[in-house]
C-alpha cells in the first residue's frame, strides 16, 4: 500500500507516493521528511509582486514550406541567444469569465502599449487572450490555464531582439513595441493584440508551482517575406519562478505563416500561407539582473543596432 506523505511548506502542501520501503533507511521518518523538503522545498512559494523581468532565451523551430522559397521542404532554425523583457501583474484570485477581470501589467518609461490614460499600466481582459476565443484551436487545451479558484499571474510581452542568420538568409522576430511600431499601419487588425501569457498555481493555496503559457502575437521578417505568426500557444506545466529560467515553452499545434505587408514594400500578398511552424522550443536561459528599465533599454538599443534597412517608399 503506498503511504502519501504531505508536507507543509511555506503555506503549500507537497505530496510523494514514495513507499514505506522506498523511504530512506539511514533515519527517522523526520530525516525522511527533511530529504523531501531538501529536494522540493525551493519549489514552493509565493508569486511575487507585479514587476518587469528581463531575460537571454533562444528560438528552435522547424518550418515546412507550400510554396517559394522551398515548395515542399522543411527547415530547421536555431537562434543564438534573444533578449526579452515581459511584464506581470501582481498575483490574484482567477473567478472565471463572469467575473470579467481587468488587471493591470507595469510598463516601464519609454513603453507605449498601454491601453488606458496611465502610460505606466496598461489592463489586461481575458477576452484579450487569444486562446480564450471559441475560435482558437487552442481554446479547449487553454482551459487548464483558467481554474477559477486559483491564484493566478497575467503577463505581457513588451519587446523582443531576436535575429539570426539561417540557410534562408537573415530572420528577425519582431512582438510587442517593436512589431506595433513596425507593422502598427499594416491594416492587419490581428497584429494591435498584445501577447498575453499566464501563470496559474497548481496548488489550491497558490503561489509556485505554477502552470503557464503565452499567446505570442508575432511576425517573422526573411529576405522574401514578412509573415505573422499568430494562432499559437506556447505552454509549460510547471514553472517555479518568474522569469522561468530552464523552462522550455513549446507549441501543441502547427502555427500558420499567413503573409503581411512589409513597411514600404508594396506588394500582391498571397491569399494561403506560405507554409507553417510544424515545431517551436523556446527555452528560457538565464535573468537578467538589472531593473525591468534597464532590460527593456537594452533590448530597445540592441533592436535599433539589429534592425534592417528600411526601403524608401
Amino acid at each position: 500500500m503506498v503511504t502519501p506523505i504531505i508536507i507543509n511548506i511555506s503555506g503549500g502542501e507537497v505530496t510523494t507516493s514514495m513507499t514505506p520501503a522506498a523511504l530512506p533507511t539511514n533515519g527517522s521518518k523526520a530525516d525522511a521528511i527533511s530529504d523531501i523538503h531538501d529536494m522540493m522545498g525551493e519549489q514552493i512559494g509565493p508569486f511575487p509582486h507585479a514587476g518587469i523581468d528581463g531575460f537571454l532565451s533562444h528560438f528552435i523551430m522547424m518550418l515546412r514550406f507550400r510554396g517559394e522559397p522551398r515548395p515542399g521542404r522543411t527547415v530547421t532554425v536555431t537562434s543564438p541567444p534573444a533578449v526579452q523583457v515581459v511584464a506581470r501583474s501582481e498575483p490574484f484570485i482567477y473567478e472565471g469569465p463572469h467575473a470579467n477581470h481587468e488587471i493591470k501589467v507595469p510598463l516601464p518609461p519609454g513603453c507605449t502599449l498601454s491601453n488606458g490614460p496611465d502610460p505606466h499600466w496598461t489592463t489586461l481582459r481575458e477576452t484579450d487572450f487569444l486562446n480564450r476565443r471559441p475560435s482558437s484551436p487552442d481554446f479547449e487545451s487553454a482551459q487548464k490555464f483558467f481554474v477559477p479558484g486559483r491564484e493566478t499571474v497575467w503577463m505581457q510581452i513588451l519587446d523582443l531582439d531576436a535575429s539570426m542568420d539561417t540557410e534562408l538568409g537573415r530572420i528577425r522576430i519582431l512582438i510587442g513595441q517593436t512589431l506595433l511600431e513596425n507593422y502598427g499601419d499594416a491594416g492587419d487588425p490581428e497584429l494591435l493584440m498584445p501577447s498575453l501569457g499566464a501563470a496559474q498555481a497548481l496548488r489550491d493555496s497558490g503561489g509556485f508551482p505554477a502552470a503557464l503559457f503565452f499567446n505570442p502575437v508575432a511576425v517573422i521578417e526573411t529576405e522574401f517575406g514578412a509573415f505573422k505568426a499568430i494562432h499559437g500557444t506556447l505552454s509549460y506545466g510547471r514553472v517555479t519562478s518568474f522569469p522561468p529560467i530552464g523552462t522550455p515553452v513549446s507549441i501543441s499545434a502547427m502555427v500558420p505563416l499567413p503573409a503581411v505587408a512589409r513597411p514600404g514594400i508594396a506588394a500582391v500578398l498571397p491569399a494561403a500561407p506560405i507554409g507553417e511552424i510544424i515545431a517551436l522550443s523556446h527555452p528560457i536561459d538565464v535573468g537578467l539582473q538589472i531593473s525591468g528599465s534597464e532590460a527593456f533599454n537594452v533590448v530597445r538599443d540592441r533592436i535599433q543596432a539589429h534592425a534592417p534597412a528600411r526601403p524608401n517608399p
